[in-house]
C-alpha cells in the first residue's frame, strides 16, 4: 500500500534560531491513525505545520496523496490544504463573527465545496455526535473552551478530508469527551480511509491509535528542537 503521507529527509529551522529539526522518514497510510507524543517544546506543532504546508522545509520532501506540497506555490499550497486537509489547531481558530454552524461549514462558505446539502448533513451529524448541536446558531463567544474545541474538530472532519492533522485536540476536554472525540476521529479515518496524525500529551488515549511515535525518536537532530 502506498502511504498517503510521506515525509523524507526534511530539515527545518526558524530564522536566527540555532535549533534544527531533521526528520529522516515518516509515513502514514490510508485509514491509519498515528499519535505523536513528546514534551512541550519538542517540535510536535512545528512538525504538523510542516506537513500541512504552513511552514516550508529547507530541505526534503513532503507528499500528501501523491502531491509534493513543498513544490507548490503558496496559493496552490493553501488551496490544497483547505480542500484536502482537516486541521485542528490548539487555539481552535474559530471565526468569532460567524455562528458555530457557519464555522463548521466554513469550507462551503470559502467556495471549496458546492455540495451544500451533503456537507450540511454531515456537519450536523458531527455536531450531534460531539454534543454541540444545540449551539448551531449561536456565536463562539458563548461557548466554553471545550465546546469551542469540539466545534473546531467538527469543522476539520466535515469535508471528509484526505489527511487530518490534530494538535492537542483533547487538551480542553473532560475525560468523557476526550474518549468520544478520539473515537470520532479514528472512526472517521477508518471509514473514509483518511490518514490521521495527532500530537498529544494525553497518555490515557494512546492505546486507541495504530501507532505511537515519540517525537524525540522521530527527530534525528542532535540539538534541542524548537516548539
Amino acid at each position: 500500500m502506498k502511504p498517503l503521507l510521506q515525509v523524507e529527509k526534511v530539515e527545518f529551522s526558524y530564522p536566527r534560531s540555532p535549533y534544527r529539526m531533521r526528520i529522516e522518514e515518516f509515513t502514514c497510510n490510508p485509514g491509519q491513525t498515528v499519535a505523536i507524543v513528546g514534551p512541550s517544546g519538542c517540535g510536535k506543532t512545528t512538525f504538523l505545520n510542516l506537513i500541512a504546508g504552513i511552514l516550508q522545509p529547507e530541505q526534503g520532501r513532503i507528499e500528501v496523496d501523491g502531491v509534493e506540497l513543498n513544490s507548490l506555490r503558496p496559493t496552490r499550497s493553501a488551496a490544497f490544504r483547505l480542500s484536502r486537509m482537516g486541521l485542528i489547531f490548539q487555539e481552535f481558530e474559530l471565526v468569532e463573527h460567524l455562528s458555530v454552524g457557519d464555522n463548521i461549514l466554513l469550507p462551503l462558505h470559502l467556495g471549496l465545496r458546492n455540495d451544500r446539502a451533503s456537507l450540511e448533513s454531515t456537519a450536523k451529524q458531527l455536531a450531534e455526535k460531539m454534543g454541540i448541536e444545540r449551539y448551531w446558531s449561536i456565536l463562539p463567544a458563548s461557548l466554553s473552551h471545550g465546546e469551542r474545541q469540539r466545534a473546531a474538530i467538527c469543522r476539520a472532519l466535515s469535508t471528509s478530508p484526505t489527511l487530518v492533522l490534530a494538535d492537542e485536540p483533547t487538551g480542553n476536554l473532560d475525560s468523557s469527551n476526550k474518549h468520544r472525540t478520539v473515537r470520532l476521529m479514528i472512526d472517521s479515518a477508518r471509514k473514509n480511509q483518511q490518514a490521521l496524525v495527532v500530537a498529544t500529551h494525553d497518555v490515557e488515549l494512546l492505546d486507541s491509535f495504530d501507532r505511537v511515535i515519540h517525537f524525540e525518536d522521530l527527530n534525528q537532530s542532535r540539538e534541542p528542537t524548537c516548539p
